[in-house]
């Protein structure tokens, strides 16, 4: 079925032509000195692509480059790749620079001008997570907030933890927050003083260098000689202190331009302080573009004017322009109240399957990992236990729908679980380090990684066998690479379980990888996209109120959202990130009573919706 007011075939051709014309004139967009360009797109409209188009068409003066950067490594690593299939690999390498922001900004803002201090050398962690002993207790020193301290230039001092942050198992532990909270003092300016640095921290540093050092000028004269221009991809991830550096860099001469959505600006929970004011103007994403892009190849007309409820900006419709643009499919609503989790996420199943969507295309997002279908995901934290932690990175590894984030700490913890089997002690440095003083290198422990998860035995078999059979493994891996294990017995089980996986959260791995093919958090998946999605809204189950999403629910149905506080606000761009990642199929989980006050809204919007029921299975269609 097509939309009722879906472009013929002629003009559908003419708004694909007016949207090439949209990206070429991105493509070549004329940036120069002490200016910053903007150039606001829409969900699906190709801006990576455009992206690469402008470093592939417009060469930059000789022995100069360009660096385009992003927040993600994926981003980079796309970025990366179609360069090479451009047959220009030249164009990933020196002078140019592709990668993230934190990268770039601590090889060519802070690394080459830190000083050592007492003999110290300077190390840049992703998070603090990568240091063993930046964790305790199910948190790290990410989960609080710090001070600016003027004697160090940056944030270490007065830890808070963050709302929501302490785990579950420690609720009713009176002494945990103040006990967590001397931790955390403690052990910051123990790493600092070690010559670590992480996100906040290497903001603070750069903008000190950038501000208040002798080194400022040296700086300035290296960006302005290597780069003819900065291109900040995502560039509504930016906080305010990443905008600050835009408007330093700015400052030196380098043209800068920052392409994005500010309606994608989800990273607000991010921290920031404010150093004097310069006097020069205050950058703001949400301000008007210098150019747009607002026509979605991605996406069906239906779900671009859904999207176009949750906006939080002044931005016009999106126009669909894809393959999908036609497609009447409307918006399934699935009720969640009373009702276990198998049920509704089989609900969505059956829809996608109706549309012959199949399952790897099939995504299930949330604004937490908490309200993930648990069978997908396990348990909400990595669990402390060595068998217990040992299973669950190996069912993160194995399954087809992890997120890269998942991925990137389950492959952590199976790292470190080697090495505590092998050694004796859990790390207490970080990875590389660790490793050189193993004489392990990692490319070495990768291939062992990689080795483990296909050899390891299924997580179907009882826990106490899976964990005699996985010593085993690891003893017959450590005498092939001539090492005498300190572990000698299987990790002890106390908890009697049909399957391992039970152990660490999971459902049956075959099961649900016939039925969802991928779930994660919608600050997980941004950037990704597949034919049907179910975003979940809380509450979920008997007796819960989730007094965040009543927020939410209430700024959106009540048109509200200009007057929403920024929290809420944040919550209706989450929503919408989710939304939009959608080709063809988007499906809300809802309790009762969100559901009743999304379906008038949809309903006076004139937006096509259906509402799923649990028993009956009947439907209520909205007349198109």
């Amino acid at each position: 079925m097509t939309h009722p007011d879906a472009p013929e075939t002629r003009e559908i051709a003419v708004l694909r032509a007016v949207a090439e014309a949209a990206q070429r004139a991105l493509v070549n967009l004329e940036t120069s000195p002490g200016r910053v360009l903007r150039t606001q797109a829409c969900p699906g409209a190709g801006k990576t692509r455009t992206v690469v188009e402008r470093h592939l068409g417009r060469p930059v003066p000789p022995r100069q480059g360009r660096a385009v950067l992003s927040f993600t490594k994926v981003a980079g690593s796309e970025v990366r790749k179609r360069c090479a299939q451009a047959g220009h690999p030249e164009l990933t390498q020196f002078p140019h620079y592709i990668g993230t922001f934190d990268t770039f900004v601590w090889r060519h803002l802070v690394r080459p001008y830190l000083r050592p201090v007492n003999g110290r050398t300077w190390h840049r962690l992703e998070s603090w997570g990568d240091h063993p002993k930046a964790r305790r207790e199910g948190v790290t020193l990410d989960d609080f907030r710090f001070v600016y301290a003027e004697r160090d230039a940056v944030r270490i001092v007065k830890p808070e933890l963050r709302p929501g942050a302490l785990p579950h198992k420690l609720r009713r532990d009176k002494e945990a927050v103040g006990r967590l909270t001397a931790w955390a003092s403690r052990t910051m300016r123990e790493l600092w003083e070690a010559g670590y640095l992480s996100g906040n921290q290497l903001r603070d540093m750069a903008l000190y260098l950038l501000t208040k050092s002798n080194r400022r000028d040296r700086i300035i004269r290296v960006l302005r000689t290597r780069f003819a221009e900065i291109v900040v991809d995502e560039a509504q991830d930016c906080s305010r202190e990443d905008l600050q550096l835009v408007d330093l860099i700015r400052d030196a001469g380098v043209p800068l331009l920052l392409v994005g959505d500010p309606d994608q600006s989800i990273y607000g929970f991010r921290d920031s302080h404010m150093l004097e004011d310069s006097g020069g103007p205050q950058l703001s994403f949400s301000d008007a573009p210098d150019h747009r892009l607002s026509h979605n190849w991605r996406s069906t007309q239906i779900i671009c004017d859904l999207a176009h409820t949750l906006r939080t900006s002044d931005a016009p419709p999106d126009i669909a322009t894809g393959p999908f643009h036609a497609e009447t499919t409307p918006v399934v609503l699935v009720p969640t109240s009373l009702r276990r989790e198998a049920e509704w996420t089989d609900d969505f199943s059956l829809e996608a399957e109706r549309l012959g969507i199949p399952a790897r295309q099939r995504l299930v997002v949330g604004h937490a990992n908490s309200v993930l279908p648990k069978r997908m995901t396990g348990t909400r934290n990595i669990p402390t236990a060595k068998l217990d932690r040992l299973v669950w990175a190996t069912a993160v590894l194995r399954s087809p729908g992890a997120s890269a984030r998942q991925q990137e700490l389950a492959g952590r913890s199976l790292r470190e679980a080697i090495l505590d089997h092998w050694y004796g002690a859990p790390p207490d440095e970080p990875e590389l380090v660790s490793f050189a003083r193993h004489r392990l290198t990692d490319l070495e422990l990768q291939l062992i990684q990689r080795s483990m998860v296909r050899k390891l035995p299924s997580l179907s078999i009882p826990p106490r066998v899976w964990s005699r059979s996985a010593c085993e493994l690891l003893r017959d891996e450590a005498a092939r690479l001539g090492i005498e294990p300190k572990t000698k017995r299987a990790y002890p089980c106390r908890r009697s379980k049909d399957a391992a996986w039970e152990l660490v959260g999971f459902g049956d791995p075959e099961s649900t990888r016939t039925a969802i093919g991928r779930a994660g958090t919608v600050h997980g998946v941004k950037g990704q996209e597949a034919d049907a999605v179910l975003v979940v809204i809380p509450p979920i189950g008997k007796d819960k109120d989730d007094e965040r999403s009543n927020r939410l629910i209430e700024a959106w149905t009540a048109d509200a959202k200009a007057g929403s506080d920024s929290q809420t606000a944040e919550a209706l761009r989450v929503l919408y990130v989710g939304v939009t990642r959608a080709r063809r199929l988007v499906a809300l989980a809802l309790s009762d009573r969100h559901l009743t006050a999304v379906s008038s809204f949809l309903a006076k919007r004139g937006i096509p919706y259906r509402t799923v029921h649990d028993n009956s299975r009947e439907q209520i269609m909205l007349p198109l």
